[in-house]
């Protein structure tokens, strides 16, 4: 009967040498490809004007609470055939709300390459509309007053996850 095992007579050092350099090796390209992607994909920033969004914090979680004291709904819709935006903004009681100026900011949850900002009108009472192509893909919709909104008008502000399925 053999004593010996399978691999003391054809294990070699270099055949040791040779498994480590190519574990390794493989493992530095794999960091490698994970880095560049990293740096390449990500901008750094989270949110502009941080330091400013963190002192006014106060006020804006007072902005909330008016705005959820009020019991205004709203439903988001795009139709990605024809790139058409609608934001339909109800009261508590089911009314349209009319007469808001508000703007739709569109970003990528994980780039700033593509963020646009784009005016919404009032199409008809309470629903607001514009006209944006959008790639296919996740998006997050922010709707805000406008920069030309009257400050005597209620502000509402909104966050929405939209996905743009793919054209055929």
């Amino acid at each position: 009967m053999r004593t010996e095992s399978w691999f003391a007579r054809e294990l070699k050092g270099h055949h040791v040498l040779m498994a480590l350099v190519g574990f390794f090796g493989v493992m530095l390209i794999v960091n490698g490809i994970f880095v560049y992607f990293a740096l390449a994909t990500f901008s750094g920033g989270d949110t502009s004007n941080s330091y400013r969004k963190g002192l006014d914090y106060n006020e804006t979680l007072a902005a909330a609470e008016r705005l959820a004291a009020r019991g205004w709904q709203a439903e988001i819709g795009y139709d990605d055939k024809s790139g058409r935006l609608s934001v339909s903004v109800r009261d508590r009681a089911g009314a349209p709300v009319t007469g808001l100026g508000l703007a739709a900011a569109f970003s990528r949850p994980a780039t700033d390459k593509e963020d646009r900002t784009v005016g919404l009108t009032e199409a008809e009472p309470g629903v607001y509309t514009a006209d944006i192509r959008l790639a296919p893909g996740a998006w997050v919709i922010s709707v805000a007053p406008s920069a030309e909104n009257d400050p005597s008008t209620p502000a509402y502000r909104l966050k929405h996850r939209l996905f743009v399925a793919g054209r055929s």
